[in-house]
């Protein structure tokens, strides 16, 4: 695995997609208390069937940018009545995962209230707010995921 910090909205010129790699986006979702939103995969979800991780999904040929995807991304994943705050893109993560290269450009959320809503049951078995601490000592939260939240929480975000 490997994460690097971004100090810009990147754009799909500045990323390069090798064979057999997906590009996808992530985002990183604190409340005002530092708690972080995680889903439990559920048992149609790609992989990771069972384990918590952070929001997102692969991005789309109708995707016009990155942040157009991880907006979609949120909307598929919580509907549209959560209140969300998105910086730009604070970095880019790699992994691998089944066989499969991902790049994922990643975001930063502020959830300011209002309802999430799992709208795809089959995909998503629950929303959970959890502590760093509870994040890092969990044997369900993905190894990537506790790689990309180690990282984000070294850089300080800023709006």
């Amino acid at each position: 695995m490997k994460y690097i910090a971004l100090d810009h909205e990147i754009t799909p010129s500045e990323i390069t997609i090798k064979d057999n790699t997906q590009l996808g986006v992530i985002i990183h979702i604190e409340d005002s208390n530092g708690l972080i939103l995680l889903q439990k995969r559920g048992a149609k979800a790609r992989d990771e069937i069972g384990l918590l991780e952070e929001i997102g999904g692969k991005v789309e040929k109708t995707d016009n940018s990155f942040k157009e995807a991880i907006i979609r991304e949120l909307k598929e994943e919580i509907g549209t009545e959560a209140l969300i705050d998105i910086s730009n893109s604070i970095g880019i993560m790699h992994v691998k995962k089944n066989l499969i290269n991902w790049t994922f450009i990643i975001y930063y959320g502020e959830y300011k209230g209002g309802k999430l809503k799992i709208m795809e049951p089959d995909k998503c078995d629950g929303l959970f707010f959890m502590t760093y601490e509870e994040i890092m000592a969990s044997s369900v939260v993905t190894k990537a995921c506790k790689f990309l939240i180690e990282n984000v929480k070294k850089k300080q975000i800023l709006f």
